[in-house]
């Protein structure tokens, strides 16, 4: 299957899910939001604070999990999550390989949190789109976009009013991050060729991130202890996902980590 210009095949297990999300998108169109978003405003206040950011994730399943939530509605997950002191949401969108869809932006609106539109965003389309949905912020990961692709992607959610987090999983990755000047850098952790996680990776990439860009930790947080590894590494957020989707209690298991951490 084809993928749209300026979309590297990784050589991965991404791949399967980047032809996915480009057939999904080819089948939705163009979305066109009717006015630029105040999202980027509201999403670098939120992790502009003093202590260490939470953005709590929303997603049902995982290519490296598996099943992890039936829940249809996520809003009341949503509103659990900002009674923990999560600083913002991460909602996954992409459908057949993690469960999501768009209407799941719109199902945690009431919980007032600003929302990073997590999702493998492939073209300008998909950037426009969002605002039209919502997001107040777009995810764009190195590993699958061309230089150029990932420029004008930078430059179109900047455009719109939208937060930028550029992915990265590697010192040449985060390079090509820095020359976008962007709101944020997200180190994932997550090797992408045997899905394991090493947070050494964000120990080691984080303190390149120079000051003025937000420095994000993603993946393999699983506790206290992970989370003072990344803070201590200069992290002025983690993206927490699995461990909370996981958790019996989300709003108790927030509150408990900040106690912790404070």
């Amino acid at each position: 299957m084809s993928l749209p210009p300026g979309v590297r095949r990784t050589g991965t297990r991404l791949d399967p899910i980047l032809e996915a999300v480009s057939a999904r998108a080819r089948e939705r169109g163009a979305r066109r939001a009717r006015e630029r978003s105040q999202g980027r405003a509201r999403f670098q206040a939120a992790l502009g604070g003093a202590e260490l950011a939470f953005i709590a994730e929303c997603k049902r399943r995982a290519p490296s999990t598996g099943e992890l939530s039936e829940e249809v509605d996520l809003g009341e997950r949503a509103h659990a999550y900002k009674r923990g002191g999560a600083a913002a949401l991460s909602i996954l969108t992409e459908q057949d390989h993690f469960g999501g869809g768009p209407e799941d932006l719109a199902a945690v609106a009431g919980c007032g949190l600003p929302r990073l539109r997590k999702d493998f965003t492939l073209s300008l389309d998909m950037v426009e789109e969002s605002v039209a949905m919502g997001a107040d912020a777009v995810l764009l990961i190195c590993a699958c976009l061309e230089d150029g692709l990932l420029r004008d992607l930078a430059v179109c959610a900047r455009e719109q009013g939208l937060f930028a987090l550029v992915e990265v999983h590697d010192e040449e990755e985060l390079e090509r991050a820095l020359f976008l000047e962007p709101d944020a850098v997200g180190v994932n952790a997550r090797d992408l060729r045997e899905f394991t996680i090493d947070l050494a990776t964000v120990e080691r990439l984080l303190p390149r991130i120079p000051a003025g860009v937000l420095r994000v930790a993603e993946s393999g947080l699983h506790g206290v202890e992970d989370l003072k590894r990344v803070r201590a590494a200069g992290a002025d957020a983690a993206l927490v996902g699995t461990a909370l989707m996981r958790a019996a209690d989300p709003a108790r298991t927030l509150r408990e980590w900040g106690e912790a951490l404070r």
